[in-house]
This record gives structure tokens, sequence and C-alpha cells, in this order.
């Protein structure tokens, strides 16, 4: 991955050496670290969504909360269920990225995207001026083709 792309996005990849320690450093396998501040937030509330809700071995986020977060909103049928509860689903018409995807949208461009089928949390800090926008959808693609990871079976 190209080192200017590095800078507006923390890619973490889970696996069995992924670990936390008390003062929210997370290392993953490639001894990556992110080091308190908003993006270990993000990253913390991404990663308690990509292990279904739970947190070191406790339930904090009921099962039924999560499914209903990522079921299309009926007011979005016609639109390509696009927005769950209170997060953002990949549109119908997307078929270059995991269904299973869903995303957190901030201000300007910040936004946590889960990818539970690749094991994988995308957040970009960014500050996007303009009507342009910055399209979650096109970075996870490029995300995931950049990791060339398979997905969970």
């Amino acid at each position: 991955m190209n080192r200017s792309v590095m800078l507006f996005i923390l890619l973490f990849t889970l696996d069995s050496q992924a670990q936390q320690t008390d003062d929210f450093d997370y290392f993953a396998a490639n001894r990556t670290m992110i080091r308190n501040g908003v993006q270990a937030v993000l990253m913390c509330n991404g990663l308690l969504y990509q292990q279904g809700g739970i947190w070191q071995g406790e339930r904090l986020i009921s099962e039924q909360w999560i499914k209903f977060e990522r079921t299309p909103a009926p007011a979005t049928a016609q639109r390509g269920n696009m927005y769950g509860g209170q997060f953002w689903l990949v549109p119908d018409e997307r078929d270059d990225v995991p269904k299973t995807a869903y995303a957190t949208a901030g201000n300007r461009g910040q936004f946590v995207v889960i990818v539970p089928s690749h094991d994988t949390v995308i957040v970009r800090r960014g500050l996007d001026f303009g009507k342009q926008g910055f399209d979650r959808w096109d970075l996870t693609r490029e995300v995931l083709k950049a990791i060339e990871r398979p997905p969970s079976q």
C-alpha cells in the first residue's frame, strides 16, 4: 500500500496474535501500533463490533442490537438499502465490496468500516471539503485488495 494512503487510514487485521493492553495500545500481527487519541477510540468501537459486541470475553452489545443495526431500514428500500439502524450498509448496487461490511460516518469524511467476513476494521480520519466527499466503499474495496486476505469461512 502506498505511504500517502497510510497517512489517512489506519488498518487493522485481526488474528490470534492481536492483543489489547490496559492503556489502549493495539498491536496487529504486523506489530503496527496506534497509541491513544481519537484513532484508538474509533478503532475500539470498530473492534467491538468486529467481535460481535464482545470485549475481552464480556458481551457489551446484544446480538439483537447488532442485527438491528445491520438490517436495512425500510425507508431506504427504494434507494438501495444503504442504511440500517444507525450504520451505513453496502448499497444493493455494489458488488465489489462484501455485503457483510457496514460503517459509521462522521463529519467531513471520518468513518469506521467493519468487514466481518475479512476480519478487518478500517478507520479513516480525514477532512473533506466541498461536495465531492470520500467514498468509504471504494476505499474498502482497495484496502481489501491490498491486504489480499481471503474471507473467513
